[in-house]
């Protein structure tokens, strides 16, 4: 537990002396000397000498962070427009990374097992210690509202056409890693709190063909499907009739994401590949200005704005923040914040947010907390290594 809480202070903070981290921790000198003494050994932090106080004399006090090359992750992103590999440090700096958007998902096996070796080539052809690999992270649009947060080992993804695909076993073994699969919105909340570590009540809408949420409320991340969370994504509009694939009418999910968006300026029914493409093509055009397609966007976005203001009587945070392509895309972030104005959420702009996290920096972002920033981290075969 000591050991999860001084990396992740070094996560936060990149340089620490030993006597910051005890005046930050409460921990005591010979706790910190031991502690840091045996990721040193391991190779995961490295010591530099710092600068000596103005006016004090003896040593200069030593500076510790982590060492880039002391840890490597695999990072997956797993969406309906984006799916790619990237190989990352222990900072989360991208070593090497593959775009796979060409492998076709619609054969869920298949496809993990050309993503594998695909992964493989990346490992083989980069220059890094393969021995300090420890692990992957995957971001997956994964639908909400059907599995619960604990069962992604069989991954449920209309965006994706996939029902309980083992993802996470089958590149484990493909692969000989360990594999930590997470929701999409759950992924990129991960990588916004490591970027705000004073963060405090937070709740994430991830926006691209369809709705995921995250929250972290009181100091507790709240991944996205958990017992008792709930799932914006199945909010019903009442009046609409659109049917949704969890057998309701009217959600969120199908009035008010790009799943909407396509379906407005394209009445005819096409598979989600081609709904992929074409939400590409209206992002695209609506930022060349094409009117019909910005209006497009900013319906959906002010349908999802009585949702968010539900989200806001119940949970009330300090803090919204969209993510996803049509999440930031302009005219549907206005026609949200349209919405709470009128419904009295005076100068919703303060405090309602556009992420810039992608779903790869989110993937990075999950496999360094699941195999890096933690306690449980294997130092006898990093050290041997």
């Amino acid at each position: 537990m000591n050991r999860e809480t001084l990396i992740n202070l070094l996560g936060q903070r990149v340089v620490m002396t030993r006597g910051q981290m005890a005046e930050e921790t409460g921990l005591t000198s010979a706790a910190i000397s031991r502690i840091t003494r045996e990721m040193l050994g391991a190779g995961i932090l490295v010591e530099s000498e710092g600068e000596k106080p103005l006016g004090r004399v003896g040593r200069r006090e030593t500076h510790l962070s982590i060492n880039p090359t002391g840890a490597f992750v695999l990072a997956v992103s797993l969406t309906a427009n984006r799916r790619s590999i990237t190989l990352a440090n222990a900072l989360g700096e991208v070593v090497a990374e593959k775009a796979c958007d060409d492998l076709d998902p619609s054969d869920a096996l298949e496809f993990l097992d050309a993503l594998a070796a695909r992964a493989k080539a990346l490992i083989y052809d980069a220059d890094f210690n393969r021995s300090r690999l420890l692990g992957v992270g995957v971001s997956a649009a994964i639908s909400t509202g059907v599995q619960q947060a604990n069962n992604h080992d069989a991954v449920i993804s209309n965006p994706l056409g996939w029902r309980s695909v083992p993802v996470g076993p089958r590149l484990s073994t493909a692969l000989s890693l360990p594999v930590r699969v997470e929701h999409r919105a759950s992924a990129i909340l991960r990588a916004e709190l490591k970027q705000r570590p004073e963060a405090s009540d937070i709740y994430l809408v991830n926006v691209a063909l369809g709705i995921g949420v995250s929250a972290y409320l009181d100091g507790r991340f709240i991944a996205a499907g958990s017992r008792g969370f709930g799932s914006l994504s199945h909010f019903r509009l009442t009046g609409e009739t659109t049917p949704c694939d969890c057998g309701r009418l009217g959600c969120l999910e199908v009035t008010a994401a790009g799943r909407a968006i396509v379906s407005n300026l394209d009445k005819s029914n096409i598979s989600l590949t081609l709904q992929s493409q074409r939400l590409n093509e209206a992002v695209l055009a609506a930022e060349a200005g094409d009117a019909a397609t910005r209006e497009a966007f900013h319906t959906a976005g002010r349908r999802l704005g009585i949702g968010v203001d539900a989200a806001i009587a119940l949970f009330n945070p300090k803090t919204i923040i969209l993510s996803g392509e049509v999440g930031r895309q302009p005219d549907y972030f206005a026609g949200l914040l349209d919405t709470l104005e009128e419904a009295g959420r005076a100068n919703a702009n303060t405090f309602v947010e556009r992420s810039t996290i992608t779903s790869a920096n989110a993937a990075i972002s999950v496999a360094l907390q699941e195999y890096v920033l933690t306690g449980d981290l294997n130092l006898a075969k990093l050290k041997a290594s």
